[in-house]
């Protein structure tokens, strides 16, 4: 199984986690990661995930965000067919062109998952890959080892 894992998700642990579900989030984060290191799911990278943690202010989550990052084992780098799917994506479903270049960068790589705590994401995109919440995810990963 091949996940793709949004900076939503990546930078969770920041946030506060008295508000909404972002507590239950950060752990669900924690355990995909120690499925990750148990080899029980293949964490993917992409140049836009690099693009954007790179644009982070805050160095310390800039690094734990890298540190995270060297556990993948595949890396999908933004081309061309990347850049059109990501256009259409955009018109298609109206989502935003940063977002739909992680979402195209996911379906070239052929994620099983695009886990994301962006909702409107989710709400929106109804393409050939499943964007799910990091909740969501966890009762999809139990079905799928059930």
């Amino acid at each position: 199984m091949k996940v793709y894992l949004d900076n939503s998700i990546l930078n969770r642990p920041f946030d506060n986690p008295y508000v909404g579900l972002n507590k239950l989030k950060t752990e669900i984060l924690f355990w995909i990661l120690g499925l990750i290191k148990e080899q029980k799911i293949i964490l993917v990278n992409s140049a836009m995930i690099e693009y954007e943690n790179s644009l982070n202010p805050f160095s310390e989550r800039k690094l734990f965000v890298e540190n995270i990052l060297k556990l993948s084992k595949i890396y999908q780098n933004v081309n061309d067919k990347i850049y059109s799917k990501a256009m259409e994506i955009s018109k298609k479903f109206k989502i935003k062109n940063f977002d739909a270049l992680h979402l195209a960068c996911a379906i070239y790589a052929k994620v099983d998952f695009f886990i994301t705590c962006d909702y409107n994401l989710v709400r929106k995109f109804k393409g050939e890959l499943k964007a799910i919440t990091p909740i969501k995810f966890l009762k999809e990963y139990e079905k799928f080892n059930s």
